[in-house]
């Protein structure tokens, strides 16, 4: 009896696991999908279609990262998906949620600089929310100090609220 009940919580085992595609497999899929979605976004003629376009593109890198959370391939879905939803979708309180995850869930990962430094930029450039704008700067400056984007991040800082008018030069001067 407890021969059987173990072979049956192996085989059990064995099948919870195998219903899961390797995380590899899972993110070519996704991969694929975003490169047909990029070849035909220019079709689309608004906002909504665009969505419709790149959520299942989305969803697919989503499950990259639910089913494999701590493969490195998870890291680079989550990026993918924040980039998706700002470039593409434009979906700017969703892209920040997915930039804000990646900082959390990767601080030492190769794009957190980048991701700091967007969700400043997409405070500041798209939802004109100056002080979470200013805290963003601010904390990438703090953290990233000698980063190549730290000028662009200072010179956002600086210019904060200033209308682009103010920031060229004058004529005849």
């Amino acid at each position: 009896m407890m021969r059987l009940t173990c072979t049956i919580l192996l085989l059990g085992a064995l099948a919870a696991g195998c219903g899961k595609p390797p995380a590899e497999e899972s993110f070519a899929k996704a991969e694929a999908a975003e490169v047909r979605a990029v070849r035909s976004v220019d079709t689309v003629k608004s906002s909504e279609s665009a969505r419709t376009l790149f959520h299942p593109v989305i969803g697919d890198f989503s499950k990259v990262i639910e089913d494999h959370p701590g493969h490195v391939l998870a890291e680079v879905a989550l990026f993918r998906i924040a980039t998706i939803r700002n470039n593409y979708t434009h979906e700017i309180p969703e892209a920040l949620d997915a930039y804000r995850k990646y900082v959390e869930l990767y601080p030492e990962g190769n794009q957190a600089p980048v991701s700091m430094f967007l969700i400043g930029y997409l405070y500041n450039n798209e939802l004109h929310n100056l002080d979470s704008a200013a805290a963003a700067y601010r904390r990438f400056l703090a953290k990233y100090p000698d980063h190549e984007m730290a000028l662009s991040a200072q010179f956002e800082l600086n210019t904060l609220g200033k209308p682009p008018d103010d920031l060229l030069p004058k004529a005849g001067k």
